[in-house]
């Protein structure tokens, strides 16, 4: 036989050695409680890196060779695919998260498909898929008022109605959240970003008496964010011809933003969220 022959033989050999050692699970010859306790290790290191943030490469070694080790934990697997989105990699992350919305769901339990409605509205910005997540995840759960990732899941779903322009749905699913929170002795009102986004969609519908009612009505509030509330409020006293009461409005805005009375979430950009130059361009028009 040549030398050449010979020679593809061994890279053919080398090439399916390769393949084979690829696929193979180097944690397959461990117990289950083994592997559980080596990927809760995986884990832990993890966190090591990026804790909050989450976005190290390292961080994402360590969460894949947890997954490794417990292919199926939906916990590691939803995390892993937070940090693949938060770096930029956004078809793996969605692999991710669809397989353990898969698990999870098949198993009764909701909470990996309740970040996927938060991370479809406030990242993708795929809103029908946040209502229809939505939707399922109080089916499942049988919860009308469940929680999403830390928010009200009925709070995504009426963002996501006002988003897509269809504000007298928003405004229902609002309604709807109010009735629950008074059915649990909790103030409606102590609920701003459900109070400002209601006022939004009134404001949509040119509706501007009921618009101004409910950002006048969170002003009044202790613990609301008041730089959006006061420009929005200006921008309908405008409308409303009363340019002195417009600049108050939009005077005060400028004030409470230099202070960070503002709307500052870390991760997301919400909704309607205001800067200097939307404010100084309204000034300006006055």
């Amino acid at each position: 036989m040549s030398i050449k022959n010979l020679s593809l033989i061994f890279f053919a050999i080398v090439f399916i050695s390769c393949k084979s050692n690829k696929s193979e699970n180097p944690f397959a010859h461990l117990s289950s409680e083994e592997r559980s306790k080596l990927a809760d290790y995986y884990h832990e290191e993890s966190m090591k890196f990026n804790p909050w943030f989450q976005t190290g490469k390292l961080h994402r070694i360590y969460k894949d060779s947890a997954l490794l080790a417990v292919p199926d934990h939906v916990e590691y697997m939803q995390r892993a695919s937070y940090s693949y989105k938060k770096a930029g990699e956004h078809i793996k992350a969605m692999e991710m998260l669809n397989k353990a919305v898969a698990i999870d769901t098949t198993n009764g339990k909701t909470t990996a498909l309740e970040y996927k409605a938060w991370s479809m509205l406030y990242f993708y910005r795929d809103y029908e898929s946040t209502i229809k997540d939505v939707d399922k995840v109080i089916e499942i759960s049988k919860i009308p008022h469940k929680a999403c990732h830390g928010e009200s899941c009925l709070l995504l779903k009426a963002q996501a109605y006002y988003q897509l322009g269809e504000y007298k749905k928003a405004i229902e699913t609002f309604d709807s959240l109010f009735t629950l929170l008074k059915e649990q002795s909790v103030n409606p009102k102590d609920d701003f970003l459900a109070n400002f986004y209601l006022a939004r969609s009134y404001f949509k519908l040119n509706d501007l008496d009921k618009s101004l009612f409910y950002l006048e009505e969170q002003l009044s509030m202790p613990y609301s964010v008041k730089a959006e509330l006061n420009f929005y409020a200006g921008q309908i006293y405008v409308l409303k011809n009363n340019t002195e009461k417009a600049k108050q409005h939009f005077l005060k805005a400028k004030e409470l933003y230099l202070q960070n009375d503002k709307m500052n979430e870390p991760y997301i950009e919400r909704f309607d969220e205001i800067f200097m130059n939307d404010i100084n361009l309204e000034i300006s028009k006055l």
